[in-house]
């Protein structure tokens, strides 16, 4: 019969037991549950940063289309203004060519000084006229006629022409500083951020544009509000928040943006006429790409946790070599990442059983590592190439910020930069460089007489004129501010710039842009010529030679180029 085992000796037998079983947690679990940890809370801040970025360029660009609609809207509303009074027989004729040249338009008015419609149009060709007789007293022809400058409405419904939901565009006519009416141009609210609500729906995100007082003008069906909604709490929290076009997005988390009530991220700018543009991503957005990987991390847990505690219930009685052989595999393991083979040489017959186990053990591992790898890099793609939109996006805000939204041409910023691009290139080429400098004759007396919108509509029109006259697409045309316009001509001689000069000079006489306060009535323009010469060491030296030749064209009685 056998001799019954000593207590201490069992003790001492358990204790190896669950020494074993800790050195093995040790060596697997942990360093999995660390690698997990810190694999999860990387991934998290990579795709936080990423949705962040997303929902800042978009919401800023999509900011920048509205704002360019409404503005190009207004400006055509302005020259209609400057040329045709409400009063006038060709007035009706004049709302239907807008209307037919602006589709988005619904619907176009022209009211006189008293606030009488005196003739209406709609682009579906309804007669109008006689449906709403008089506006005087309402809120936004009174500041429109104390104001005397473009005013945009907030969401409505006129319901004398049709219950559609609408925003109107509403500008002063003025003649030698009388206020003498007004046109009025209504923008369905369906279509006005379609563009930017489609591309964003692309890209799984959602529109929501806000007027002056929290009142919806656009929002996705997934969104809490229709059209004419009031959004209480959360407009006010966006309102809030909203910032500038040129400042970043705050972004936030909120239960009340989507219809299911279900948590969502918003960023939200404020445009320039008080409207609030907001984009809105679902937080699948955000926990979405995160789930795979969670499942697959759940997984390789669950096979890394059988298999330890079968490697313990099949290394109970492994003792000398043997244990520190195992031990020695698992704690390489646990620093290198990867489990080598159990050479079954090195051990006894009786452990024979658990060395298989454990190799099987590192051959699920190494799978799942290098599942998570291939999904880590298969991320890194996705990253890289949102990233990729993202600059394209940011890129196209830099082209704006160098552009003169009224002329079209580069304002101040644009033409320091254009001028030692072409400065640099002409030196390195050594091809000539020449510049026109323009200055408007008696652009202040303009001014003064028919007001800075006329003075607007002219400057489009002045600058329309002098690219007229431009032959080369690389010719470029600044405006470094008021009605200083200057040209850069790369590749041009300085007689063929002279003939450039007396081109753009008579093509601004051809746009024959009536000018009372000018000796010739209408407005023109002195330009002074130079080229680049050896003595020029820097780009402000052939600038400064081109101003005095301007101020030498204005000498000789204006309307002249010089050089």
């Amino acid at each position: 019969m056998k001799a019954p085992m000593p207590q201490q000796a069992k003790n001492r037998k358990w204790r190896l037991y669950r020494r074993l079983a800790y050195l093995l947690a040790l060596a697997t679990l942990v360093p999995f549950l660390l690698f997990t940890v810190g694999l999860v809370q990387d991934q998290w801040r990579s795709a936080r940063q990423a949705l962040w970025l997303n929902l800042d360029a978009n919401a800023r660009f999509s900011a920048g289309v509205i704002e360019d609609e409404l503005a190009a809207q207004t400006a055509a509303l302005v020259m209609l203004a400057d040329q045709v009074e409400p009063t006038s027989p060709r007035a009706g004729e004049a709302l239907s060519r807008l209307l037919d040249a602006y589709p988005a338009l619904l619907r176009a008015r022209a009211i006189d000084a008293e606030g009488r419609v005196r003739v209406a149009r709609d682009s579906r060709r309804r007669p109008l006229a006689q449906r709403v007789p008089e506006v005087a007293g309402m809120a936004w022809f009174d500041r429109l006629r104390d104001q005397v400058r473009p005013e945009v409405s907030g969401v409505q419904r006129q319901l004398d022409y049709g219950d559609e939901a609408v925003v109107t565009l509403a500008v002063p006519v003025v003649r030698d500083g009388r206020f003498v009416g007004a046109l009025e141009a209504a923008i369905p609210a369906a279509s006005l951020a379609r563009r930017p609500a489609d591309s964003l729906r692309q890209r799984g995100l959602w529109l929501l544009l806000l007027d002056q007082h929290q009142r919806v003008i656009h929002a996705e069906h997934e969104l809490a509000w229709q059209v004419m909604d009031d959004t209480g709490r959360v407009g006010l929290m966006l309102a809030a928040v909203a910032a500038p076009v040129d400042r970043p997005v705050q972004v936030r988390r909120d239960t009340g943006l989507l219809r299911t009530g279900a948590a969502a991220y918003v960023g939200a700018v404020r445009l320039q006429n008080g409207w609030v543009l907001a984009v809105v991503a679902p937080e699948d957005a955000l926990l979405g790409p995160l789930l795979p990987k969670l499942w697959l991390l759940g997984a390789a847990l669950a096979v890394t946790v059988m298999g330890m505690l079968l490697a313990i219930w099949r290394q109970r009685r492994i003792l000398g070599d043997g244990i520190g052989y195992l031990l020695a595999t698992l704690r390489g393991y646990a620093l290198g990442g990867h489990m080598e083979s159990i050479s079954p040489g090195r051990l006894p017959e009786e452990l024979q059983p658990l060395a298989e186990g454990i190799s099987e053990l590192g051959t699920r591992m190494n799978a799942a590592f290098a599942e998570l790898r291939q999904a880590l890099e298969e991320r890194e793609a996705v990253i890289a190439a949102r990233t990729d939109s993202l600059r394209r996006a940011v890129a196209e805000l830099d082209r704006l910020s160098r552009t003169d939204a009224l002329t079209g041409s580069l304002n101040y910023r644009g033409f320091t930069e254009a001028g030692q691009r072409l400065w640099q290139e002409s030196q390195a080429s050594g091809k000539p460089l020449s510049v026109l400098a323009l200055d408007i004759d008696y652009f202040k007396r303009y001014n003064d007489l028919y007001g800075h919108a006329a003075g607007d509509g002219a400057l489009r029109r002045f600058a329309g004129a002098v690219r007229s006259a431009l032959l080369h697409a690389d010719d470029v045309l600044a405006r470094p501010g008021g009605e200083e316009f200057t040209v850069f001509l790369p590749a041009t001689s300085h007689a063929q710039a002279m003939r450039v000069a007396e081109r753009v000079r008579k093509r601004v006489h051809e746009a024959d842009i009536i000018h009372a306060g000018s000796p010739k009535g209408r407005l023109t323009v002195s330009v002074g010529v130079a080229t680049r010469a050896p003595s020029d060491m820097e780009l402000e030296d052939l600038l400064k030679r081109a101003d005095a030749a301007l101020y030498r064209a204005k000498d000789a009685g204006r309307d002249a180029v010089s050089d």
